[in-house]
């Protein structure tokens, strides 16, 4: 039902008329029909919204803490437990919060105390009896996740699998987990939320092997995260694009990326994500008091993400500040060893040694390190001098980019043989193309009259357009502004043929087909491609 407003008032109507068994049917109605996260965050404020005579009604009760969990609100489920005495069933709800907040034990205890045959969502029921299983090592949690398969369909379904791939990731089965999230796709097409965190899923599972491939789904996820209903995924599909263009050492992409995640404003910890990649990347870039400054903003934001100091730390000894390193070395022992950790910390250690004039301790340091990994390359990097005494050169990150831009048939771009999520007609494309038409540049005069949309503000326009290039393009600097001047980075190699290939049947394939700007209309002439 769309006028949920319409909507409230026939069911305080009909509460009013003691035909509440009727009002509670409707509210049934409408949630079956409000299944996705922002159909569910709009029904929700409805809910909230009726008068209190009705919100006590068992009926009432069951739909509430089911639409609080579909816009995964396990606080305020939390909440109303403390202020309302339920029917046993529905502790379920209470059991699915305190797993979203890792409050295992609890949750299993609840679900151990709730007789099945009571709870008013099975599919549910099995789900977090699974989540709780796995989390607390018990066997049969798998087990558990295939019954809740038997009592799911649609977006439900997808949800649980969202869940299952993910307890199936965490456990090392990788080959399942993708397996999972794959068929969670199928079921979660139009929910546009869990669908972008479904495919950032698998391009979180595929990073280290397959980049490639984990990048098309961060793209993929970006692109969905531009429809409403999925915006607050944005941040989150960033920050994966800036790790995989970290991975493949494409520096001034991936702190676009994350420049563009801390734009988007997630939720807290996507935001201290950002802020440390753009203070990561800056400091790689060798702008390490910039650095320095984004990765202090970010441990601000959560002073319990420990990990975050020993950036903090590598910076500070990158600026030289030998006894700052000395003093901290002790708590930066202390810290979580994860993987990265140990690799970053080893470096620096290294590059502590080396200042100090003990290179073979130095050596020796690294050599207890995994080099096999670009956090080992990029942390090198920072710390030339040391790069140069272990391994006689300096560890190489790219810093230049190949553009091949094919403009006939569908528009194709590549940035370093990898394809940019450019639409087959955009004014973007459009821009870049023309800008390779005339040399790579083209003053702002002929840009007006040859590529921006007539309107009220022409200039605006424009400048919309080249911004969307560079963020498609991936870094600032692909389009560069001087003057009354745009062009494309002089740095880069851009690679665009000339003259139309043939298709399959002989014929010159059609120069930019969609657009019918004059200067193209004349191109093609140009070229007798009609």
């Amino acid at each position: 039902m769309r006028d949920l407003g319409l909507l409230g008032t026939n069911i305080e109507a009909l509460a009013k008329q003691g035909r509440v068994d009727l009002a509670l049917q409707l509210l049934q109605n409408a949630s079956e029909q409000h299944q996705t996260y922002h159909q569910t965050e709009r029904f929700l404020r409805l809910l909230e919204a009726l008068s209190e005579p009705l919100r006590q009604e068992l009926g009432f009760q069951r739909i509430y803490l089911q639409t609080l969990a579909r816009a995964r609100k396990p606080k305020d489920i939390l909440a109303w437990f403390e202020s309302n005495v339920p029917a046993d069933g529905l502790h379920l709800y209470r059991a699915w919060a305190l797993l979203q907040l890792n409050q295992n034990q609890q949750a299993l205890e609840v679900l151990q105390g709730l007789c099945e045959a009571s709870v008013p969502d099975r599919g549910l029921y099995y789900r977090c009896l699974g989540m709780a299983m796995n989390r607390l090592k018990q066997a049969g949690w798998q087990h558990c996740f295939e019954q809740a398969r038997t009592h799911l369909q649609g977006n439900a379904l997808g949800r649980m699998l969202l869940d299952y791939g993910w307890h199936l990731y965490a456990g090392g089965q990788h080959a399942a987990a993708h397996a999972t999230w794959a068929e969670a796709l199928t079921y979660l097409e139009n929910d546009p939320y869990y669908l972008a965190w479904t495919h950032s899923n698998i391009g979180y599972l595929l990073l280290n092997n397959e980049p490639d491939k984990a990048e098309r789904h961060f793209l993929e996820a970006l692109h969905i995260s531009q429809k409403k209903a999925a915006r607050g995924f944005r941040s989150r599909a960033l920050l994966g694009l800036g790790i995989v263009r970290r991975m493949f050492g494409e520096l001034q992409r991936a702190l676009q990326a994350y420049q563009e995640a801390y734009k988007a404003r997630g939720e807290a910890d996507d935001t201290q994500l950002a802020l440390w990649g753009w203070g990561h990347i800056l400091r790689l870039m060798g702008r390490v008091e910039e650095g320095l400054a984004k990765l202090l903003h970010a441990h601000r934001i959560n002073p319990e993400e420990r990990w975050i100091e020993l950036d903090i730390a590598a910076a500070h000894l990158m600026l030289g500040h030998l006894e700052y390193f000395e003093q901290n070395l002790p708590y930066l022992r202390t810290l979580p060893q994860r993987d990265r950790e140990k690799i970053v910390l080893g470096v620096l250690e290294a590059e502590w040694l080396r200042r100090k004039g003990d290179l073979a301790q130095a050596k020796a340091r690294l050599a207890s390190v995994e080099t096999n990994h670009f956090w080992f390359r990029e942390e090198l990097g920072c710390f030339p001098l040391l790069a140069q005494a272990v391994q006689g050169a300096q560890p190489g990150l790219r810093a230049t980019y190949r553009v091949e831009v094919n403009p006939y048939g569908r528009l194709e771009v590549r940035v370093n043989g990898r394809a940019v999520p450019l639409p087959a007609v955009s004014k973007a494309g459009e821009l870049l193309v023309f800008l390779l038409v005339k040399g790579g540049s083209a003053s702002l005069e002929v840009l007006l009259d040859q590529v921006a949309t007539p309107g009220k503000n022409p200039r605006k326009a424009l400048w919309e357009v080249v911004n969307s290039l560079r963020l498609a393009l991936g870094w600032k600097d692909s389009v560069r502004s001087v003057g009354k001047v745009y062009a494309l980075d002089p740095e880069s190699e851009w690679v665009f043929p000339t003259e139309p290939p043939l298709d399959p049947q002989g014929q010159l394939l059609e120069f930019m087909p969609g657009y019918y700007s004059n200067w193209v209309e004349e191109y093609r002439q140009q070229w007798n491609v009609i």
